[in-house]
């Protein structure tokens, strides 16, 4: 079991991530985390269940953590820009001419996200290379 604390409090036990800020605390298995996208100084967690949740920290904030709490083994995470961390096993679909992104888990949710090209080229090429490796990532 891995329990770390950072100045937000955020702690993985047993790969589910758990955000405790102030009153709240949010606690998401690792796997079932599908995006986080920006919304000025807060974040949007996506799970693959459809639901949303705001919350005050910073994409950047919430990228550091996932780093720090994550071992390389057990995170499928990436950053797409400015605005967006995907996890890259529910990438369904990339349409770089659209500059469109589709998440989906299979069961239901979809979901349709806007990147730039050049971000969606590199992404597109990644999963070419990791494909060909016989990779997970």
């Amino acid at each position: 079991m891995k329990i770390w604390v950072t100045l937000h409090k955020i702690i993985i036990m047993d790969k589910h991530i758990i955000i405790s800020k102030g009153t709240e605390l949010l606690r998401i298995p690792a796997e079932c985390l599908m995006f986080v996208s920006s919304d000025g100084n807060y974040s949007n967690v996506t799970t693959i269940d459809g639901r949303t949740k705001l919350i005050s920290l910073q994409l950047g904030q919430v990228e550091d953590m996932l780093q720090e709490q994550l071992s390389d083994a057990d995170s499928n995470f990436i950053r797409l820009g400015r605005s967006l961390i995907i996890n890259i096993n529910y990438i369904y679909f990339i349409d770089t001419s659209k500059q469109e992104l589709i998440l989906s888990n299979c069961k239901g949710s979809y979901h349709i996200l806007s990147a730039s090209r050049e971000v969606l080229i590199k992404l597109k090429a990644y999963m070419e290379t990791t494909t060909r490796r016989g990779d997970e990532r």
